[in-house]
C-alpha cells in the first residue's frame, strides 16, 4: 500500500512539473528566428532580445546570461537589402538635382546672361541650384568657359563684329556720349592698353596722307599689294586708307601686328600700309 501511494505522489509530481512547462518553450535558435521577425514586423516595441525570450519564448527570469540572437539566413539577407535599397533610395534623392562643377557652372553663367541671378552670388547658386549642401567644398568661382563667357559679357568680339555692334548702337542713339575706343575697350573685350589711335571704319575720314614712314615694318607684318576693289570709286588717298583699315582690323584679330598701331612716330602701320600702296 504504501509502494502503490509512493508511486502515485510520484506521478502527480512529475504530472505537476510538465504541466507548469511553459507551453510556448522554444529553442534558441527557434526563439532567434521569431525575434528577428518580429523585429522586422517592427513589433518588437522596444522589447530587449533576452526581454523577447522571457516573454515570447518561455525563458524563466533565472535564464544564461544576456546574449545576442543568432540571425537567421533570411533576417541576415533582408537587412542588407533594405538598407542597399535605402541608401540607393537616399543617394537617388539626394543626386535628383546633382551637377558636376563644369555643369553648374554653366548653369551659373547661362542664369548670369539671362539675368536670373536675383544677386545670387556663386556659393549661393551652387548650394540652391546644383545640390551642393552647406557641407560643400570651399567656395570657389564658377569655371567660365570661353562658350559661357562670350553670351555673359559679349566680350571677346572681332575689329568687325565690334564694329558692327558701335554702329548699331549708334543708330540706336545709346551710345551716351562714348567714343569709339571706349566702347571697344567696355564692350568688345579691348584691353585698357589697346590703340587708341585706330578708328571706326564709319568714322575713318580722310583728310591728309601720313607721315612718311622713318622706320621698318616689324618682321611678318604683311600689307596689301593693292587697293581693294570695293574702294575703287574712291579718291587714292581715301581708297588707300580704308584697304589698310581692313587688313589692321584683320592682322589685330590674328594677333600679327607686331606691336605696330595705327599711327605712331616714325611710321605706324597706316603710315607704312599706305607707302606700301603708293609704290
Amino acid at each position: 500500500m504504501l509502494i502503490h501511494r509512493l508511486a502515485t505522489l510520484t506521478g502527480l509530481a512529475v504530472a505537476t512539473l510538465f504541466l507548469a512547462s511553459p507551453a510556448n518553450a522554444l529553442t534558441m535558435a527557434e526563439c532567434s528566428t521569431k525575434y528577428n521577425a518580429a523585429k522586422d514586423a517592427g513589433t518588437l516595441a522596444g522589447a530587449t532580445w533576452n526581454q523577447f525570450r522571457k516573454a515570447q519564448c518561455g525563458t524563466d527570469a533565472a535564464a544564461t546570461t544576456d546574449t545576442k540572437p543568432a540571425d537567421t539566413k533570411k533576417a541576415a539577407e533582408t537587412k542588407p537589402a533594405k538598407a542597399a535599397k535605402a541608401t540607393t533610395a537616399a543617394a537617388a534623392d539626394s543626386t535628383a538635382k546633382g551637377l558636376t562643377a563644369k555643369e553648374c557652372s554653366a548653369k551659373y553663367q547661362a542664369a548670369k546672361a539671362a539675368g536670373t541671378l536675383n544677386g545670387m552670388k556663386w556659393n549661393d547658386f551652387r548650394k540652391a541650384e546644383c545640390a551642393a549642401g552647406a557641407s560643400a567644398a570651399a567656395d570657389t568661382k564658377p569655371a567660365t568657359t570661353k562658350a559661357a563667357a562670350a553670351p555673359a559679357d559679349s566680350k571677346g568680339l572681332t575689329m568687325a563684329e565690334c564694329s558692327t555692334k558701335y554702329q548699331a548702337a549708334k543708330t540706336a542713339n545709346t551710345l551716351k556720349g562714348m567714343k569709339w575706343n571706349d566702347f571697344r575697350k567696355t564692350e568688345c573685350g579691348a584691353a585698357a592698353s589697346d590703340d587708341d589711335t585706330v578708328p571706326a571704319p564709319s568714322e575713318a575720314n580722310y583728310t591728309k596722307e601720313p607721315a612718311k614712314p622713318t622706320t621698318a615694318a616689324p618682321k611678318g607684318v604683311t600689307f596689301p599689294s593693292a587697293i581693294s576693289p570695293k574702294y575703287a570709286s574712291e579718291t587714292p588717298g581715301k581708297g588707300r586708307m580704308h584697304t589698310c583699315l581692313d587688313q589692321y582690323y584683320a592682322l589685330k584679330d590674328a594677333n600679327a601686328l607686331g606691336g605696330l598701331k595705327w599711327i605712331q612716330k616714325g611710321g605706324g602701320f597706316y603710315s607704312l600700309c599706305n607707302a606700301k600702296l603708293k609704290t
